[in-house]
């Protein structure tokens, strides 16, 4: 009876033991991240950023293949029938494409390996993109101070939303100064819309007119289907800012 007594004591032991060790680490699986804008000008050239997380671990050698895809992404770089390929052993990978020539909805595809010795994984991670004709916002500025106005804060407002910014870094006096902006009209419908444009001498927010700021808006109209035909609206807004851009321009400059 004592050998067998001693044979389930080392069995037990051995239970004991494999219960011990800790189960090993199930990988984590390879995950790219596609970051970039949303939207394009056609023809626009525009980079996007890819970053990988997970995956195998060592000496990673990386491979990246990008292409556009779409029912009509004629003219877009890089095509699917020749996409591009990188091969680094780096997480991170700029992805440079071109938007095609017209206005249209497409895809940015991107197929990722990672290769260990003769271990590879695979993962994929795809992008929309509208593609739409610009409209350009534009407004010209006018000192007629006897000073320069110096980092007017320039804000673009359509339909009320705030679509972009720009500073002027100085407009000398009696001179004047031009504004603009690019902006995308993703999912404006046709009909008339009203375009702001406002010019902030200490970038408040807040335009004062008794401080010399000033605004100006214009209306517009947007066609069916829409734009598409490769040329931009050009929205031109004349603002002449009265005497009083000097006095704010001089305290800035005796602040400093």
């Amino acid at each position: 009876m004592a050998p067998r007594t001693v044979l389930l004591g080392a069995a037990v032991l051995l239970v004991a033991l494999a219960m011990a060790i800790p189960p090993a680490a199930a990988q984590v699986p390879l995950v790219p991240g596609l970051t970039g804008p949303a939207s394009l000008a056609p023809g626009q050239t525009a980079a996007y950023n890819l970053t990988l997380s997970g995956g195998p671990t060592g000496a990673v050698t990386y491979t990246v293949r990008w292409h556009v895809e779409g029912p009509d992404a004629a003219g877009a770089l890089p095509a699917a029938s020749n996409p591009t390929t990188e091969t680094h052993n780096t997480t991170s990978f700029r992805l440079n494409i071109t938007a095609p020539p017209r206005d249209t909805d497409v895809t940015l595809v991107v197929i990722v390996s990672a290769l260990v010795g003769t271990t590879s994984e695979n993962a994929s991670v795809e992008k929309s993109i509208v593609v739409i004709t610009p409209i350009l916002l534009s407004a010209t500025f006018r000192n007629d101070g006897t000073t320069s106005a110096v980092n007017v804060t320039v804000r673009f407002y359509v339909d009320d939303g705030l679509v972009g910014s720009q500073k002027i870094a100085r407009i000398e006096s009696h001179a004047q100064a031009t504004a603009s902006f690019n902006y995308l009209p993703i999912g404006m419908q046709p009909g008339t819309h009203r375009v702001r444009i406002e010019a902030d001498l200490d970038g408040n927010g807040i335009i004062d007119s008794s401080r010399g700021e000033a605004f100006a808006s214009d209306l517009f109209y947007r066609t069916t289907p829409g734009l598409g035909t490769g040329w931009t609206i050009a929205i031109g807004v004349a603002v002449f800012l009265p005497v009083l851009i000097a006095t704010v321009a001089m305290r800035r400059r005796q602040r400093a």
